[in-house]
């Protein structure tokens, strides 16, 4: 894995673990869309399964672990999918679809283990805590956006910097 795949998995998971049900800021997502921009699909699973298990080391750490997993599983096949590459619209759709999908699994796991709704097991319960969820997830998408944008402007800023600074390591254009 290269190292701004590690840095990005780090940094998702501490930013996800220290605001992760406060205001909906989890920036796993918007961490795997850059990474499926650049990087080996090897790679996007390793950053997506990584910042969930950081995040969840940070206290966090149960049984809904593991429908996190499944939730983020979940988004990276559909990132996969959809092939999500760096161009505007290829992103949107990429968010507009996996944002949905982890959102929905989190709600049904949220459902299923009681872990924060403590709805009843029924189709009611199970209604009831689909719309609890939709405030959580207009705020998650809207941090997903910002995230993404955020970390693809940074990607574009530092490839800037090594391009002025150091442009011998950037590989050069074979001749003939």
């Amino acid at each position: 894995m290269t190292v701004a795949g590690f840095v990005l998995a780090v940094i998702s998971g501490v930013v996800a673990g220290r605001f992760h049900h406060t205001v909906g800021i989890a920036p796993i997502l918007a961490g795997l869309l850059c990474v499926s921009c650049f990087l080996r699909r090897r790679d996007v699973a390793i950053v997506g399964v990584g910042a969930v298990l950081i995040r969840d080391l940070m206290g966090l750490w149960g049984w809904f672990t593991l429908v996190r997993l499944i939730a983020i599983l979940s988004v990276i096949g559909v990132i996969q999918l959809f092939r999500v590459r760096p161009t505007l619209r290829s992103l949107l759709i990429g968010l507009g679809v996996s944002s949905p999908v982890y959102h929905f699994i989190l709600a049904t796991g949220d459902w299923l283990t009681r872990a924060c709704s403590q709805a009843p097991l029924t189709s009611q319960g199970f209604w009831t805590t689909l719309t609890t969820a939709v405030p959580y997830f207009q705020r998650s998408l809207i941090s997903d956006l910002l995230f993404t944008s955020a970390f693809l402007g940074l990607y574009t800023f530092a490839g800037y910097l090594v391009a002025l600074r150091w442009p011998s390591v950037l590989p050069q254009p074979s001749e003939g």
